[in-house]
């Protein structure tokens, strides 16, 4: 077999120009498929590997070709696909999970609802608050699936947030070969039985894997992306399912629950049992850039700086976080802080700086709204009626604070010119969870 063929297996989708013809006929021969890269249904055209209809108004004179899925590789018409045999089979350990920890009542009892759901071949959404323990539920899950020899993929829209899952999943199956893989990675696709991925690394997939752990399946830019939530549904095996990860489910899979298309957990409470952090609401009479930093949020930052505790400041916009940090390092010239954006090719880094605590604050955009963990930290959104931040973003900042048992009070604010129906919900919402988890 020719140098690493394998590592083109398991239901991988390729083009045949980037192969070789002894690639080629070997992975004929292990039973892969060869497909025209573009098929028609009536007077539509199609995409075969990302399943976009390709609008022929768009090219006139020129040949066709798929602009939806570009960045995965340029897709002409008259090329051909390879789908690539997706039954592997791995040795996997007799106790795959080697994590010790304990869930608690209510963790566990989501934790045999996904299970049963996913014996039965059923979708399944997990509606839990963050910091409810989502990825320790989904231990039994992926391990019921191990035993089974069947293989996980474990995807997310966010990058910083399969970065944050890899440690820990291997933590917890230390002896199963687990493969991170994003649009920045340095490794090379290669088959394991459990994947960690972002979402659009699924386009390169179809019938590939038994089950699918989506995590915050409503952030950006999954949510509302046709293209990849039929990834999504293309890389599931016919006989496989999918489990959704959520504190703020999208109104489209609620929509399902209530016709029964998918089934349904929830989960109120965090793990450490303690209400979550309901964040505080401050008028600001002038805009939060006056005087180089508007006199109430340098106090709260003041006090922040004097009591050492670490805090994470959210803005609505780039220019308005980079603008803030010269007057932040301005004012308090021996504050160490990074700021990261989706523009930050430092972000990676910056981050893992705040997490081990190498940094004292973290200026940041909605990138970072969601899917990180930080230990003793106090969250401030700045203009937090701004456009940019929705209710559903307000929630998730706010859940970055107290997700320890130990810093569980951590403190939230959010700084606004005018107290919009959004900022409002949002703190009702939180309410309202806090009182579901005190009643259940």
């Amino acid at each position: 077999m020719e140098k690493n063929i394998k590592e083109l297996l398991g239901g991988r989708i390729v083009n045949t120009r980037v192969l070789t013809n002894q690639q080629i006929s070997q992975l004929m021969s292990l039973g892969s498929k060869k497909y025209p890269v573009i098929y028609q249904e009536g007077s539509q055209y199609f995409c075969r590997r990302c399943l976009t209809e390709i609008d022929l108004a768009d090219f006139h004179d020129q040949k066709m070709y798929c602009r939806a899925c570009l960045n995965f590789g340029k897709l002409r018409k008259g090329d051909e696909l390879i789908i690539t045999n997706s039954n592997l089979s791995f040795h996997i350990p007799k106790t795959p999970m080697t994590w010790q920890g304990q869930l608690t009542n209510l963790q566990d009892t989501v934790a045999q609802e996904t299970k049963s759901a996913f014996q039965k071949q059923q979708d399944h959404l997990i509606w839990a608050v963050t910091g409810a323990g989502k990825t320790e539920i989904i231990y039994p899950l992926i391990n019921e699936a191990l035993l089974q020899n069947k293989r996980v993929a474990i995807c997310s829209p966010r990058v910083d947030v399969c970065l944050e899952l890899q440690p820990r999943l291997q933590q917890a199956f230390r002896n199963v070969p687990i493969g991170l893989f994003h649009g920045q990675s340095q490794t090379s696709y290669f088959p394991t039985p459990i994947m960690i991925s972002t979402v659009h690394q699924l386009i390169r997939f179809e019938s590939a894997f038994d089950l699918i752990i989506v995590d915050e399946v409503d952030s950006f830019p999954l949510a509302g992306d046709e293209m990849l939530h039929q990834a999504i549904y293309k890389a599931k095996k016919d006989s496989g399912s999918i489990t959704y990860l959520s504190a703020t489910p999208p109104v489209e899979l609620l929509a399902n629950v209530k016709t029964k298309k998918i089934s349904l957990s929830k989960l109120y409470q965090r793990f450490h049992g303690h209400p979550l952090p309901e964040p505080q609401t401050h008028l600001l009479l002038k805009k939060s850039q006056f005087l180089g930093i508007n006199p109430r949020i340098k106090k709260m930052l003041s006090s922040l700086i004097k009591s050492q505790t670490r805090f994470m400041l959210f803005f609505p916009r780039i220019p308005e976080m980079l603008q803030f940090a010269v007057s932040l390092q301005k004012k308090w010239p021996n504050l160490k802080f990074v700021t990261v954006s989706s523009k930050d090719s430092e972000r990676l880094k910056k981050v893992q700086q705040f997490r081990e605590e190498r940094a004292s604050a973290i200026l940041t955009t909605t990138i970072l709204e969601r899917g990180v963990t930080f230990h003793k930290v106090a969250v401030i959104v700045i203009d937090a009626d701004s456009e940019e931040f929705s209710k559903t973003a307000l929630i998730q900042i706010a859940g970055r604070a107290g997700r320890f048992k130990d810093a569980a009070d951590d403190l939230v604010h959010f700084f606004y010119q005018y107290y919009d129906q959004k900022i409002k919900s949002a703190c009702c919402q939180i309410k309202q969870i806090n009182q579901q988890a005190v009643n259940k």
